[in-house]
């Protein structure tokens, strides 16, 4: 076994733990990571991707290793069970463990799963949280056709299959691509995104000419899926409280030619005046990720039921306010990545009796998908 590897694995693990605990408690394990790597230039590709992989399996069985490790519970002791036999693996089908135990999830977010799935689909979905991520892609209609992305991919001997759900989609069978250096990516032809946020932004059906406002916009990943079909007609406007997250979206917004937005950031003196103008308004509201653990499975480690009422609180305040700038016939969508009740179906039962609102169409949801999506809830509502 690669030494160097095994001590930056360790340490990259140790310093997450460290930073999770003291500077940034939210930190996400996917970003964690590229700023490891980017301080640490010296590790190659390979290096890297070796580190990635089992930093991420780490964190998913965490549970079931600690339950057959010898305490204390180190990242030391962690990784000397995980490189030592694959033993500890059989125990995901020892019926005599807690389901919680062979699903490796707390035990508080586990009994909360099986509240809003019931236990065998609860089994389901952190058993499926447990497998690798899927790679999806995002072909920019703006800008080119996806038989056309299809076509360069496979003669690039890139395996890749068209989605069937998302219109725009594409789907790897193997994440091991160096997808950031082809040119089609560097052209702005795709990005990566998940089928699930590809749906979700695609219940946004704005027209070109249209006003439409991102409320939870992030680094722009739903702008960019529903913006094509605006032809850069009308205009979309980005609110975020996180002003790097805006500076990014905007990076990726000139790579996809695509010029109809503005970034609104709180302090924005035109905020207030787009209030009751917006034909569609988006809330990709903050969750509990529930959905979505494959990819950051360190977040089931830090979930507790007081952290979910927080979210909830939270979804209903940001709700309220992006409310505002619905217009009159406008429409407000909904979305979360999590597969939680309380975040979801009661969140939109809630809104819809507070504020007036009905169900443009029945919800669009579903649960994590084996070697598919991740989990999703997306609802649109209108005024009465």
């Amino acid at each position: 076994m690669n030494a160097k590897r095994v001590r930056h694995l360790e340490n990259a693990l140790q310093v997450f733990d460290q930073m999770r605990r003291t500077e940034t408690p939210f930190l996400p394990l996917d970003m964690f990571l590229r700023r490891y790597f980017q301080a640490h230039k010296f590790l190659d590709s390979n290096d890297r991707a070796w580190i990635s992989d089992k930093t991420y399996e780490l964190y998913r069985w965490r549970g079931l290793i600690d339950h057959v490790t010898t305490p204390p519970h180190s990242w030391v002791n962690r990784m000397r069970t995980f490189f030592t036999s694959d033993r500890w693996r059989s125990n995901t089908q020892n019926p005599k463990l807690p389901n919680h135990v062979r699903s490796s999830v707390p035990l508080e977010l586990f009994s909360r799963l099986e509240g809003s799935l019931g236990t065998k689909a609860a089994r389901e979905v952190c058993d499926i949280q447990n497998e690798p991520a899927i790679t999806y892609l995002r072909v920019n209609t703006n800008r080119i056709a996806r038989d056309k992305v299809y076509s360069f991919l496979a003669a690039r001997s890139i395996p890749v299959e068209k989605t069937l759900n998302s219109k725009a989609g594409l789907l790897l069978s193997s994440s091991k691509q160096k997808l950031l250096d082809l040119p089609e990516y560097q052209s702005g032809y795709f990005e990566q995104q998940d089928e699930s946020s590809q749906l979700i932004a695609g219940q946004v059906d704005a027209k070109p000419g249209e006003l439409v406002l991102d409320y939870c916009a992030g680094s722009g990943g739903k702008t960019l899926a529903f913006a094509p079909p605006m032809m850069n007609q009308g205009h979309i406007f980005m609110h975020d409280n996180r002003d790097m997250k805006l500076m990014e979206a905007k990076r990726r917004l000139r790579r996809a030619a695509i010029k109809n937005y503005m970034l609104v950031p709180p302090a924005h003196p035109l905020l207030p005046k787009l209030r009751t103008k917006m034909d569609w308004v988006l809330v990709d509201a903050p969750c509990s990720q529930t959905g979505a653990l494959r990819r950051n499975p360190d977040m089931k480690w830090v979930y507790s039921d007081e952290r979910l009422w927080r979210w909830v609180a939270q979804q209903r305040e940001i709700f309220e306010e992006a409310l505002k700038y619905m217009k009159d016939g406008g429409k407000i969508v909904y979305a979360t990545c999590s597969v939680l009740d309380e975040e979801n179906a009661q969140q939109v039962r809630f809104f819809c009796e507070r504020f007036g609102l009905y169900l443009s169409h029945p919800p669009l949801h579903a649960l994590p998908q084996s070697k598919g999506m991740d989990g999703f809830f997306c609802a649109t509502m209108e005024r009465k």
